[in-house]
């Protein structure tokens, strides 16, 4: 056998995707990814350190992480047996895909949105049936409306506070499509402690709710790679038969927990955050920006008819940003973090700079 003979046996849909990637660079201001731009305290890692060099590394963690799913139910005001906990959201989202899509099934997602969604329903040969966002950049609840009616008991997948945009569902939408829609509804709710509807109240009331959660956004633990799922328990149950045994590693498993024991450091900062995004969005919106769009979430999407012109603007003063251009509707786009208030202060500078031309 040959190498193309070779490549021929990996399945079709899989060759056919476009790999996830986002090029390494190198700056001192990472305001591309969405990450918590505040690190923990010191005084924390060494507690976390001590533990390491006490706990044996030659014994696999707990079946079943108990001490994290108590305190993610106490954190998340939601049932205990309600929750999947993982190696990053986007292992929660692969499981969810395993567990409802098939070869050939719709599944509703809006667009323009978090582009791993589009990626495990074609990598899975399951159907995409893409449902535009409106000429703001929010949802089209009439729309969404007429996708699920079209195609019941498909997969709905929606992010709210939806990233790339920043525009999230409130309680009355999210209502009415859940009464709607005979099919299960998975809500990507990464960004939810920054803003938007929690939903985790609605698990009681629609069985066909799933809500994906993370570390690593509000809660400062991307390095940790650790997401959670929640639902009712009994379709809980169902889901965890296709989770992977041991899927979650010792150290972020007992690091989560000390995250959430830490939880009133954690709600200042998102505080800080939010009074920073609100305080940022209000300095864009006096610059000559095509369009800046308000965000419920830790990052601000705005249009600009220079984008490549700003992007190296940014980079050559040491500041990321997120070139989302190539999404459906988001032409000259770029995706602006929210950073440390000195973070957020050279940001405007560098901008006020570009665009008076000195």
């Amino acid at each position: 056998m040959n190498l193309n003979e070779a490549l021929l046996l990996v399945r079709g849909s899989i060759r056919a995707l476009t790999t996830y990637h986002l090029e390494p660079e190198e700056c001192s201001i990472k305001l591309n990814q969405n990450e918590n731009p505040f690190d923990w305290p010191e005084e924390i890692k060494e507690e976390m350190g001590r533990f390491c060099v006490q706990r044996p590394w030659n014994r696999y963690p707990p079946f079943i992480p108990d001490a994290l799913k108590n305190s993610l139910a106490d954190y998340a005001g939601t049932a205990r047996d309600g929750i999947i906990v993982g190696n990053g959201s986007n292992e929660m989202l692969l499981v969810l895909l395993l567990s409802f899509a098939e070869k050939g099934s719709p599944v509703i997602i809006c667009q323009p949105t978090f582009t791993i969604y589009r990626l495990l329903v074609n990598g899975l040969g399951a159907t995409a049936i893409p449902v535009p966002l409106n000429p703001t950049l929010q949802y089209d609840l009439p729309a969404m409306c007429a996708a699920i009616a079209a195609h019941p008991n498909a997969l709905l997948v929606l992010c709210s506070p939806n990233n790339p945009t920043g525009s999230a569902l409130d309680e009355r939408s999210l209502r009415e499509i859940l009464r709607r829609h005979s099919g299960f509804c998975v809500l990507d709710q990464a960004y939810v402690e920054f803003g938007g509807f929690d939903a985790m109240p609605l698990l009681g009331e629609f069985p066909n709710l799933i809500i994906t959660r993370t570390f690593s956004k509000a809660l400062a633990g991307a390095a940790l790679r650790l997401g959670y799922l929640a639902g009712n328990p009994a379709v809980i149950h169902e889901i965890n038969k296709i989770k992977l045994p041991y899927n979650l590693n010792f150290f972020s498993e007992h690091a989560a927990s000390m995250l959430l024991r830490h939880r009133d450091l954690l709600r200042k900062r998102v505080a800080l955050i939010k009074t920073e995004r609100d305080f940022q969005y209000d300095f864009l919106r006096t610059l000559p920006f095509e369009a800046v769009y308000h965000s419920e979430a830790n990052f601000i999407l705005v249009r600009c008819r220079e984008k490549s012109l700003l992007v190296d603007a940014l980079k050559a003063a040491g500041i990321l940003v997120r070139d989302v251009s190539s999404y459906p509707l988001l032409d000259n786009c770029l995706r602006i973090g929210i950073g440390t208030p000195d973070e957020n202060e050279l940001l405007r500078t560098t901008l006020r700079s570009f665009f008076s031309g000195s």
